[in-house]
């Protein structure tokens, strides 16, 4: 009996011990994380200064017309690495909100039909040479959602399925829309993902073997792409085959989303 009674009482602090230990990681790795936002956060704001003081003075030296074509060429190099710049910092701030334990979103009304066509129209530069072929529900109901947010999102898979599709491919967005779901897709014809990478391109600086090859990044986008469709309880997920392509999905509620 002393023996059983001295071995349950051992096992009790043995299991009361990991139970603490298992609390201090989990404490440590909060504060951590809590950390490494803060220095994203940090260090985005500090690097967004800079750069805009590099993106006037470069617009002023191509506004003034006297430059000869290297110095011109030269000047339209640092604005556009300013502007490529400026984007990665915009990405970690996101990244910095997003990551917190309960980001608040500031909601409105968006009609998604109307907010894919502005995209569309706004990357126009970047998607020269892929025609778009779109297929929406053309419903006037409202989605209460972050526009930024939702923008970014189609903005990134829109990115990406220029930058890994054929040349001169077309690219497919699909809306559907019922009273409480909206699926929003975006398809295109190039690379295949493979099986083992379709979760693991939605984290955090993770870059398949191909997307590293084929076209320069990094690995930031489609997590905070997750991160945007989660904060609106909704989710994503690509899908990929040879004959039907690559399409990055969206689904997400049409209700409760910002109560």
């Amino acid at each position: 009996l002393i023996v059983n009674s001295i071995a349950s009482l051992a096992a009790i602090a043995l299991a009361r011990h990991r139970s603490y230990e298992k609390e201090a990681r989990a404490e440590s790795a909060q504060q951590a994380e809590q950390l490494r936002v803060a220095v994203l956060d940090a260090l985005a704001h500090a690097f967004k200064t800079p750069l805009t003081a590099i993106r006037a003075a470069s617009c002023g030296l191509l506004e003034m017309g006297t430059l000869d074509e290297t110095q011109a060429e030269l000047a339209a190099l640092i604005d556009e690495e300013s502007v490529n710049l400026n984007n990665l910092c915009t990405r970690l701030l996101q990244t910095a909100k997003l990551e917190t334990s309960s980001p608040v979103l500031h909601t409105e009304p968006v009609i998604v039909s109307r907010l894919v066509k502005d995209v569309v129209s706004d990357l126009s530069g970047t998607l020269k040479g892929h025609s778009i072929e779109l297929s929406i529900d053309e419903q006037d109901t409202p989605l209460q959602g972050n526009r930024e947010l939702l923008k970014m999102i189609l903005t990134q898979y829109l990115d990406n399925a220029a930058k890994y599709s054929a040349p001169e491919s077309s690219i497919d967005i699909t809306v559907r829309e019922s009273t409480s779901e909206l699926l929003l897709s975006v398809r295109n014809h190039g690379s295949l993902i493979e099986m083992r990478d379709r979760e693991r391109v939605f984290e955090r600086f993770y870059r398949s073997s191909d997307a590293r090859l084929n076209a320069p990044g990094t690995g930031l986008g489609l997590s905070i792409v997750k991160k945007a469709a989660e904060a609106h309880y909704g989710h994503v997920w690509v899908v990929s085959a040879e004959e039907e392509g690559t399409t990055f999905f969206l689904s997400m509620p049409k209700l409760h989303v910002g109560g």
